[in-house]
């Protein structure tokens, strides 16, 4: 079976035990987990799409209006899909009254007019990857690694974050990758914002560069600093125990922990580090994939860890912040954006002795 029949093979299985008739998946995330990497999107800022997937007890079925149609089924991965049209001036909702035969359907776009999607939809079908979004996920998180590398090593003091921010969106999407997120955050912004979009305010010596790119739906979230001049002791000293809370979130973030549990670790950790009080002026991340974030990790989260689950941490210290993308793997993790060789690296130990390599601050 193809990697596509083999989702609709479960969700089939999944509308069976849910006691349903079919799904309407309209979301970008959706369509692109259920096509195995497809693109439904126009607006870039908009997490809809114009095509919806409709799996039901015997059909999967494409539903886009005449515009869309046609290079939808010809330009995406659809093969395993019948294609409906319905006129432009009609909503989608309207259009899966007359196609969809009577019967009990939920949907992830409220505006379809269907209940929405059963709670463990996510942790059951789409956050566990299989091997060749595994592949897929990789490659993605290479490119989003080298663009972020290529920019931090080109700008130069005087540059703005504005431009920063052009420069990584050009190389993005030159690699066919959707910028979904870019922060640039230059000198004291670093200290004062922990969502930074970029402004004309220009480089004088620190740096903070944020990509989440999006490409055959997943995303990959890495976070890197550069300083001009040496790099000064507090500042160093901030980093290194960031890079230990994280490490404490990383070994914490294994199959049957709670998100709870695992954010409890980097807590503690916090607290060891001296900076008892920084984890309540960000959230810390947590589970991602085809989502910026499945959900924010919390003190009150009881899902659970799921294997072969992708996860983003992005802890921060005041002056600065670590965070790559990685996919669980066992007692071990895939990180795919990972840095280059070329990139200066920290060695910090976990809570239990583990040893993790972990990006530095790259001095220009």
């Amino acid at each position: 079976m193809s990697e596509t029949s083999t989702r609709i093979a479960q969700v089939r299985a999944w509308l069976k035990r849910h006691d349903l008739d079919g799904v309407a998946f309209a979301s970008r995330a959706n369509f692109a987990w259920l096509s195995s990497g497809g693109d439904n999107h126009i607006v870039s800022q908009s997490e809809l799409g114009v095509g919806t997937l409709v799996v039901t007890k015997r059909q999967a079925v494409v539903v886009a209006n005449t515009i869309e149609i046609g290079r939808l089924t010809a330009e995406e991965p659809l093969s395993e899909f019948t294609a409906k049209s319905f006129p432009w001036t009609q909503p989608t909702s309207a259009a899966l009254t007359k196609l969809l035969p009577k019967g009990r359907y939920v949907g992830d776009d409220g505006s379809l007019g269907l209940p929405g999607l059963p709670g463990d939809f996510v942790d059951t079908l789409r956050a566990p990857l299989g091997d060749q979004e595994v592949r897929r996920y990789k490659a993605l998180g290479r490119d989003c690694s080298l663009v972020l590398e290529t920019v931090c090593r080109s700008i130069a003091v005087g540059d703005s974050e504005q431009q920063a921010e052009a420069d990584l969106a050009r190389h993005l999407l030159a690699r066919g990758i959707q910028p979904f997120v870019l922060l640039a955050a230059f000198d004291e912004r670093i200290r004062t914002y922990r969502h930074p979009t970029p402004t004309p305010k220009k480089l004088r010596k620190h740096g903070m560069l944020v990509v989440c790119g999006q490409r055959h739906g997943l995303i990959a979230s890495l976070t890197r600093f550069i300083h001009f001049g040496a790099v000064p002791a507090d500042l160093r000293k901030r980093h290194a125990a960031v890079c230990r809370v994280e490490a404490a979130y990383w070994e914490a973030t294994v199959p049957g922990a709670t998100w709870a549990q695992a954010f409890a670790a980097g807590h503690k950790q916090y607290k060891t580090e001296g900076f008892a009080k920084e984890w309540e002026l960000h959230h810390q991340g947590g589970p991602t994939g085809y989502a910026g974030r499945d959900l924010m990790a919390t003190p009150s989260v009881t899902r659970k860890v799921v294997e072969r689950q992708a996860v983003a941490w992005n802890p921060s210290i005041t002056g600065t912040k670590t965070e790559d993308t990685f996919i669980i793997d066992g007692d071990d993790r895939i990180v795919v954006t990972a840095c280059s060789d070329q990139w200066p690296t920290i060695e910090v130990a976990t809570p239990n002795g583990a040893t993790l390599v972990r990006p530095d601050i790259l001095v220009r």
